[in-house]
Formats: structure tokens, C-alpha cells, sequence
């Protein structure tokens, strides 16, 4: 028996970024030889190097051109080799795609082969929450969730992600599956202290797009940043699917250095820990998330969160270093920040980041490889 590792995706853009960081942190931790590398070529499964599994996430671990090259070489034509999956196989499919090519494949495969893939489920937000997304995402999807609907093993981020699978896709009231919590510590170690008494700096991570709700935020700091000294905002993410006009107001924002508002659009781990680190507090007030990574690394990080209620990630987490904002609306996340000017607040809600279990992504990888009938040993 053997279980494979479906890495199309990653292999045709290896980056280091979204639902191909998971493959990477993945690779990082899978026991030597326990995963075997695929990809799909020529209308079928291809073996590539076993090897490939530790340059990826050796990879990851210290992200270079150098690696992307070895990864690159790897995965060329003269090195892979066409298999036969049987039905002692197990596939494990991390990825969202919709190349017609590989649903095609997938649902081409005999029953019995089928039955033995694993696809971990992210979110059905262009479903769910079509309002959110370009004209036609939802559309543009709908024959990957046709294969998600067919399949018979799914594991999901998160227990909202699971609802709305067996709601939305399966339409039934039974539930199935696993619930498999992504880990928070992309950034490096968790922190051992906290740093207290921290400069009026609040950040807020993610890309920026509507259902994000960087518009809120920045209506309820505008005020803020007229009249409180040293108060500081930053946006640190690229520029998504947003009004035109609203991304001009951001990079104007960004370009007078006495606005107290800062956006980096492109940041690299180091830096992203960094501006957690030093902040006061980060902002996640997303409308729609499958999981929601950016506060869970916050927390690790030592870092509180002010977000919305509606998080997945935190829901399943014990309450600690968060301050929810609800009603969400721009008056009562402006209520949040000058909470969060006084110092004593401030320093109470970092402290109590250190107490908060949080997933790693050792424990995601172990559960994945259980999940998928493999010993973590």
C-alpha cells in the first residue's frame, strides 16, 4: 500500500504562499518515505523523485530561488514515470484546482479507486458567499465542487467548512469527515514572552479584498489617526479584487508618511513576523473565512487579536487574547482600538496569548497522515 501525494498545482507555481504553503509545511514533516510525490501528466499519475518530498520542505523551511530551481528539476519531464494506482493506494489531494484535465481524471477512476482519495476541503465560499467574489467565480468552480460532492473522504479545515460540505454540496444533515485545524507557526517559534507596553501600532494581514473588510477598518481608523499621536495602521498583504477607488485611496494614504498609515504589499516571513510582533494588536474582521490562518499566527506570535465573530479558527480555540467585535461595524471596532490604547488592557490580552493551545503544523501533518491510514511514527 502506499499513499501519494497529488502535487499538480504546487508544481506548475511553486510558491510559497495560500493553499500552497500547506503542501509545503506538509513536506516539512512527513516521516522519510512515507509519502510518495505525484503529479498528473499525459492523462494519468506521474511518480516523481521521492526525494522531492524533503527539498520541498527544506523549502520551506529557508524559501530561496536556489530551492524553487531543485524543485523545478526535479518535477521536469525526463523525471517522472507514469504509475497505476490500485485499490490499496491511497491519493491524497491538498489542492483546489480546476483544470478540467485532472477533474476529468479523478472522476474517470474506478470506484474503487476513488473510495481511496483523500481531498481536504478549504472552504465553498464562491458558493456560500458569492457577493465577494468576481462575477463568475462561483461559476468557474462549480465542477471542482461537483467532484468534491462526489467524493467519498473528505477532511475539512475547520468544523464551519464541514457545515457548510454536507449543507451546501451534499445536502443532507449528517456529518462526516474530519476536521483537520491548520497550524500557526509558518512564522517561526512561539513565542516564550511577550513583549508588553507596545507602540500604538495594529496591523492587519491578509489580501486586500471585500470580504476582508479593509474598508471598515480603515473608516474606523481614520478619525483615530487625526488626532491620536504615534497611532499607527498597516495593511500588509497585495492588492486584491477591490474597488478601484478605494485602492487609490490606499495607496494615496500610504504615500503621505504623516497619514500614520502604512501598506506593504509584498513581505516576506521575516518581516510579516516582525510587524506582529511589534504591534499593539491585529485587526481580522473578515466577513466569510473556510479557516482564517492570520489571527492563529498572531496568538502564536504573542500577539492579540481583535476580530469578528465569525473566525473558524478561533471558534475552536479557547477564549484567550482576543477581542471580538460585535456587532461588527466601524463604531464598535473603533471602541476595540481605544480599548486597546490603554495599556493595562493591552498588556492583559498579550499575556493571556501564552496561554492559548494552538495548532502547529507538525500536529496538522500527523493527523493528515492518520487520517489517510498512515502511521506518524
Amino acid at each position: 500500500m502506499s499513499l501519494y501525494m497529488d502535487l499538480s498545482e504546487f508544481l506548475s507555481n511553486p510558491i510559497a504562499t495560500g493553499i500552497q504553503r500547506i503542501a509545503g509545511e506538509m513536506c516539512k514533516y512527513f516521516p522519510p518515505n512515507s509519502v510518495a510525490p505525484v503529479r498528473i501528466a499525459n492523462g494519468g499519475f506521474m511518480a516523481l523523485p521521492s526525494p522531492l518530498i524533503e527539498v520541498i520542505g527544506n523549502h520551506f523551511r529557508n524559501i530561496t530561488r536556489s530551492g524553487v530551481e531543485e524543485i523545478r528539476r526535479l518535477c521536469s519531464a525526463e523525471k517522472c514515470a507514469p504509475i497505476t494506482i490500485t485499490h490499496q493506494d491511497t491519493i491524497l489531494v491538498p489542492e483546489v484546482f480546476n483544470d478540467s484535465r485532472r477533474i476529468s481524471l479523478f472522476r474517470n477512476l474506478p470506484e474503487e479507486h476513488f473510495a481511496r482519495c483523500r481531498f481536504i476541503v478549504y472552504d465553498l465560499l464562491p458558493l456560500t458567499h458569492p457577493q465577494y467574489f468576481p462575477p463568475g467565480t462561483s461559476v468557474g468552480s462549480y465542477d471542482y465542487y461537483r467532484l468534491l460532492r462526489e467524493a467519498n473522504c473528505c477532511g475539512f479545515i475547520s468544523e464551519d467548512t464541514r457545515i457548510d460540505y454536507y449543507a451546501r454540496l451534499k445536502r443532507t444533515d449528517l456529518r462526516g469527515g474530519v476536521v483537520l485545524p491548520l497550524g500557526g507557526d509558518s512564522l517561526g517559534p512561539r513565542a516564550k514572552e511577550v513583549a508588553l507596553h507596545r507602540p500604538l501600532t495594529f496591523s492587519v494581514l491578509g489580501t486586500i479584498e471585500p470580504r476582508k473588510n479593509h474598508e471598515l477598518i480603515l473608516d474606523a481608523f481614520l478619525p483615530l489617526l487625526k488626532r491620536i499621536k504615534g497611532l499607527q495602521l498597516s495593511f500588509i498583504g497585495k492588492m486584491g479584487w477591490v474597488d478601484p477607488e478605494f485602492a487609490r485611496k490606499v495607496r494615496a494614504l500610504a504615500e503621505d508618511e504623516s497619514s500614520g498609515f502604512r501598506f506593504h504589499s509584498v513581505s516576506g516571513d521575516d518581516d510579516i513576523r516582525t510587524c506582529i510582533e511589534r504591534s499593539r494588536a491585529t485587526i481580522y474582521v473578515s466577513a466569510a473565512e473556510g479557516y482564517g490562518l492570520p489571527p492563529v499566527e498572531s496568538l502564536w506570535l504573542g500577539t492579540p487579536v481583535i476580530a469578528s465573530n465569525t473566525i473558524p479558527s478561533l471558534k475552536a480555540l479557547r477564549p484567550g487574547g482576543v477581542h471580538i467585535v460585535e456587532p461588527l461595524d466601524a463604531e464598535n471596532l473603533r471602541r476595540a482600538v481605544l480599548a486597546f490604547l490603554d495599556d493595562g488592557y493591552a498588556n492583559q490580552k498579550t499575556e493571556e496569548t501564552l496561554a492559548v493551545e494552538l495548532p502547529s503544523w507538525r500536529l496538522f501533518t500527523e493527523e493528515v497522515l492518520q487520517w489517510c491510514g498512515q502511521s506518524a511514527a
